[in-house]
């Protein structure tokens, strides 16, 4: 019975775990593509003189924004299936007044 004991304890553990990676949240980068499942969660983290100027599509969903330290944190949940398009430019635009030279992009494609 002692064994039976420690097979459950054993398959709860990886069973929690697996849901944990399945849900765990990802860390969008720049000019890097990133895919998330359903219902993950995602983490877009830029400094706070930067402005999130836009978004296309509606595969992600945000959930709260944190300043820290000089610091915006974004946290989205994927809430359907699709492409999600981020990009993010400083308050200030780059030398020659070019804001294209200083925009980020940040790319997301949720699946299920």
């Amino acid at each position: 019975m002692k064994a039976f004991g420690i097979i459950a304890v054993v398959a709860v553990s990886s069973l929690s775990m697996a849901c944990a990676a399945a849900t765990g949240s990802v860390q969008l980068h720049p000019e890097e593509a990133s895919v998330l499942h359903v219902d993950q969660l995602a983490a877009l983290d830029v400094p706070s003189d930067s402005d999130l100027i836009g978004s296309a599509g509606t595969a992600l969903t945000l959930v709260r924004r944190d300043r820290h330290d000089g610091r915006t944190t974004y946290v989205y949940r994927a809430a359907q299936p699709g492409n999600q398009t981020f990009v993010a430019a400083p308050r200030e635009p780059g030398p020659d007044g070019c804001v294209s030279c200083v925009t980020v992009h940040y790319f997301a494609k949720v699946v299920r």
